[in-house]
């Protein structure tokens, strides 16, 4: 049986923060730029499209980890798995 590792690198880049929110670029490597949205008082993140796949889930991940570290929204941020 062959096993086949994927690897997944997700790149985050603050477009907007407002005292609510924070809005967020993100993609992959040769993907399309998607958005999401860190919802500061309820500390909860969506997709733009309403897609959560696995890179939304990453970034989201990621942007969800420095936030409860920080409660600041970094300007850029690299998820690497």
């Amino acid at each position: 049986m062959e096993v086949i590792a994927l690897a997944m690198l997700v790149y985050l880049h603050k477009e907007a923060e407002t005292e609510a929110e924070a809005r967020y670029r993100f993609h992959t490597d040769g993907g399309s730029d998607r958005y999401l949205v860190l919802d500061k008082r309820s500390e909860t993140i969506t997709p733009d499209d309403g897609n959560r796949d696995g890179v939304f889930r990453a970034a989201a991940g990621k942007l969800a980890r420095a936030w409860l570290y920080t409660k600041a929204a970094p300007d850029r941020l690299i998820h690497q798995s």
